[in-house]
Order: C-alpha cells, then structure tokens, then sequence
C-alpha cells in the first residue's frame, strides 16, 4: 500500500470547501499501486485523433501511446523511437529511416512504413478541424509541401514514399535543421489506415477507435472524463525497459485540491500555483523549473479599434509583468517581453535568441498614457473584452490583474474580463468571434518559427489576423534561400521576432513557471520546452 502521510499546518490551509469537492475527480483503484504513477493534469483531453488533439496532455497521451520515428528521452536528448537507424543525403535533402522489426500495433499486425506514409499524407491534405497541423508539413519542407497542401497537387505527389514495409524515404525541398526534432510531435505519429477506414468519423471518439504502439495503451479514458489511465504494452518494442505498469492522469485543475490529493497519497505530482508556490518552496518534493508556454494577450487586430496600434501598444505598456510575476502567479513564471520564450534555442556562440532580440513594452505609465491619447483621436474604442480559460485559476488572476492595471493606467478605458471553457475559446479564436484572449502557446519543436510561425499572414494559427509583408518576406526568407546559411537565417527571425512584437498584434505577457511537488520515490517526469511535454517510459518509480 502507498504510505500515507498525516496532515501538517501547511495542508490544514487548504480550505474546507476544496476538502468538501474532492469528489469531483476519482483515483483509479490499483491491483498494485507500487507500480502505478499518478499525475494530475489540469484539464481532460478530447480526442485521441494525432491531427485533432493539440493541447499539452493530448499531445503528451497520444505520444506515449503512438510512439513515432523519434522520441525525447528525460534529459531532452532526441532518441530513436520506432526508427531503428537512418541516412541523410549529402545535401540533407533525403532521410531515409528504416522501421523496427519489432514495432507492433495493438491488434498484433506490424507498424510499417506504409502507415507513416499514410499518417504524413493525411495530414498534408486535411481540412477543417484536422487541418491544425498541416504546417509542420510545410515547415518539414517535404518535396511539394506547396502543391499538395494548398489542394493543387494529389497526396501521391508528397515527398514521403513507403520504399518497402520497413522503409520510409522522405525528400525535402531543402535542408531543415530541425527536421528530427519536429518528428518527435504527436502529428507524426503513425495510423493504420484500414482502423481509420474501419472508424471513419469515429476514429479517436473513445479508446477502442485506434491502435497503439507506443510504451502504453489507453486503458480508460471517455472524452472530457476526469481520469485517464495509460496501461503498459507488453508488445512495445522496449518494454522490457518501461518501469512503471500504469500511468493515471486525474484531471483536478483547483490546485487546492490537488495538494490535498498529493498530501493524501493519491497523486505524485502535482503542479502548483499561486500561494501555494511559497508555501511549499522549501519542501523537499518541491521543484520550480522555467516552463515551455509564453502568455499573450492575443488582439483580434481586424475588430474596429483593435486594429489600431497604438492601442495596442498602450496596453502593452500599462502592464506590470514583473509585478505579475511576482505578486499574482509566484510559480517562477518571468516576464516576457518579446515573442519566443527564453531556452527554446541559441545560436553557436551560445546566445539565446530572446537575449538576441529587442526587449519590448518595459513597465512604463507615461509612455502608455502617451499612446492612449494618440489612440483616443484615431478610435472611438473605450470598452474592451478580454477572455480566459475558466479552468485555470491563476487565468482569472492574471485576467483581474491586467484589468486593474488597465482602467487605472488608462484614464476612460473600461475593460470586462469574463471566462469561457478552454474549448470554447479556442473556438472563438479560430473563427475569430473575439476582441481579446489570453492565449498560451508552446513550441512544437526546437526553432524561433515554432513560435513566430503563427503571425505568417495565411498561417492557420494566426488567430489575431495581424499581417506584415516585410514579416512575411524575411519569415519566408528564412525558411527558403537561406536555410543552409545559420548566421543569416538566424538574423532574418530576430528581425521576424522584433517587428510582429514591436507591433504588438499579439502582446507577450509571461514565460511559465512549473512548480510542482513530486513523490521522492518518482524520477522522470518531465516538461520539455519543446513537442511532447513528457515520455512516460522514462518515468521510474522506487
């Protein structure tokens, strides 16, 4: 039986009425719970479609159950995953990967070149809701990305071809630095056609309606349920170097809550917020890492008044991120004052590329009020709508935060905050029915254009419609003529990062902080800053 502790001064903080709603989630009971590790997570995951799942947890459920080529290990080295060797080309045009022997899929039959092959084209030529994905087609480079993703050229024409049942050639437009790291993300995950086929449009609604490969099968999940439970696959090719039978993600986002769940033995993780940040800060369990995610305010720049920049811009000087930072989330988050967070990348001399762009919209009142009346003779904009996530608690501190920050900096300027569920937001913001969200975003893979990708003027994730040609053609520039040149093309993203920051279409707030309380007996669990927040097979337990 796992230990229980007894309850200290610091947990008798914790409110009766989190004491009282700890129903709302369930701890999966264990044959053997020394070999189970449970998670929380703070909110449920919704599909188990790689091109429809898109949140952190998805991307993270998806990942440890449809292994792809590449996986990365918990020191965030890139380790072969289904791929048991491959060649590049000289000019670091053509991959070839050869598939394991001894990859399998849950019903017994092989995984195959021809399901990757499948997966790829899949996605090169999805629309609507399983489109989410296809520009890591187009930022992968593969041979007629252009032709087969704009509809005008058949999948067959696709750059990715199944040579035989373990081998998958695929040829490139031209060198892609990061080309391995992308293939690490849940998008490149395999799928069987003939289960798609079998599925159709119920393909990813439940846990029976796919197959897996990966170091585990989904063993209880329901879409929007509150637990989640991972079971090992003893067919995994590496099983024999999986430690830990089960893994159950809780879904409990009051973080409350969560300590007493942590307190009481029934979680080993947890992740923490607010107060509960310096209350736990010298406990031996406790860690605090600088997170993967930034927060903006993202602006729907095609709103009237909201297209106005100085606008923008004066809101962006009106807020405080160091207070924020400090007085409101505690969680190590730091303010963030340009698009791409700090650690995602550096150049050969070591520089880090936020280090190496322009720090924009500093704390400073005067220069705010200064824009606010420049933008008061060009709009008629007094009122504005900001949104959050009603599953986050420290969303809607950060949300009253701003405001009060806002309406008192901004003499007239009356700003409502209201919260929706994450999905709905995110649907406001793809059919751009919004003023003002705050939105997270976290990069796929290790590169400035994870990031800066979504203010390209046609990139399906640019959900504030902001639009710069000058952006445009260096962002294109970069990715294109100078793609083998590491000095030019990373001179071409800084001035990328500055202009779409300086222009505030999307005004950056914070980097996240990951603080949490973790069981000493449990190693391995972590938040990479880029793709897959965490591989389960590299998790230990004692």
């Amino acid at each position: 039986m796992r230990r229980r502790k007894t309850m200290n001064r610091r947990v008798m903080a914790v409110t009766a009425a989190a004491v009282m709603s700890m129903s709302s989630f369930a701890v999966p009971a264990m044959a053997d719970e020394e070999e189970a590790v449970s998670i929380q997570i703070s909110a449920p995951i919704m599909s188990m479609d790689p091109l429809i799942g898109g949140d952190s947890t998805n991307v993270a459920v998806i990942s440890n159950t449809m292994e792809g080529l590449f996986v990365v290990d918990a020191d965030g080295q890139i380790q072969n995953g289904l791929c048991d060797s491959y060649e590049v080309s000289d000019d670091q045009k053509t991959y070839t990967f050869h598939i394991r022997d001894n990859a399998k899929w849950s019903d017994g039959t092989p995984v195959t070149a021809q399901d990757f092959e499948y997966a790829w084209k899949r996605n090169a030529t999805a629309q609507g809701d399983y489109s989410k994905f296809t520009y890591q087609i187009e930022m992968a480079a593969i041979k007629n990305y252009e032709a087969v993703t704009s509809g005008e050229a058949d999948a067959d024409e696709l750059g990715v071809t199944a040579v035989d049942d373990n081998t998958l050639q695929v040829e490139l437009e031209y060198p892609v630095p990061f080309f391995l790291n992308l293939l690490t993300f849940s998008p490149w995950a395999p799928v069987k056609e003939s289960k798609l086929t079998e599925e159709g449009d119920q393909f990813g609604v439940d846990k029976d309606s796919v197959l897996y490969c990966g170091a585990y099968t989904l063993d209880q999940w329901d879409v929007g349920g509150n637990t989640i439970v991972l079971k090992k696959n003893p067919d995994y090719w590496d099983a024999e170097n999986v430690d830990v039978d089960e893994i159950d993600l809780v879904v409990i986002s009051d973080t409350q809550q969560a300590v007493m769940a942590y307190q009481n033995g029934d979680v080993d993780n947890v992740t923490l917020t607010g107060d509960m940040v310096s209350m736990y800060q010298d406990d031996p369990e406790f860690s605090n890492v600088l997170g993967s995610f930034n927060y903006y305010l993202m602006v729907n720049t095609t709103k009237d008044g909201y297209d106005n920049k100085d606008l923008r811009q004066a809101i962006a000087y009106a807020i405080d991120r160091e207070s924020l930072c400090t007085n409101v989330l505690n969680d190590g988050s730091t303010p963030a004052y340009n698009m791409v967070m700090k650690g995602l990348v550096s150049n050969a001399d070591g520089e880090d590329f936020v280090d190496a762009s322009g720090q924009y919209f500093q704390y400073d009142t005067e220069k705010a009020k200064e824009l606010w009346a420049k933008a008061q003779e060009e709009t008629d904009l007094r009122e504005i709508n900001i949104i959050y996530d009603e599953e986050k608690d420290f969303a809607a501190n950060t949300a009253a935060f701003i405001q009060s920050q806002l309406e008192s900096t901004l003499d007239g300027l009356t700003v409502n905050i209201s919260s929706t569920p994450k999905k709905n937001r995110i649907q406001l913001a793809q059919d751009h029915d919004y003023d003002i969200e705050l939105w997270a975003w976290g990069p796929d893979y290790a590169d400035p254009t994870a990031i800066l990708a979504m203010f390209e003027s046609d990139h399906p994730s640019n959900y504030s419609l902001w639009s710069s040609d000058e952006f445009d053609k260096l962002y294109n520039e970069a990715n294109t003529t100078l793609a083998g040149d590491e000095t030019a093309r990373w001179d071409n993203l800084i001035k990328c990062n500055d202009i779409c920051t300086e222009n505030a279409g999307c005004i950056p707030l914070f980097q996240t902080g990951s603080a949490t309380l973790t069981k000493s007996n449990v190693t391995g669990i972590t938040e990479h800053n880029t793709g897959v927040p965490c591989y389960y097979k590299f998790v230990e337990k004692d």
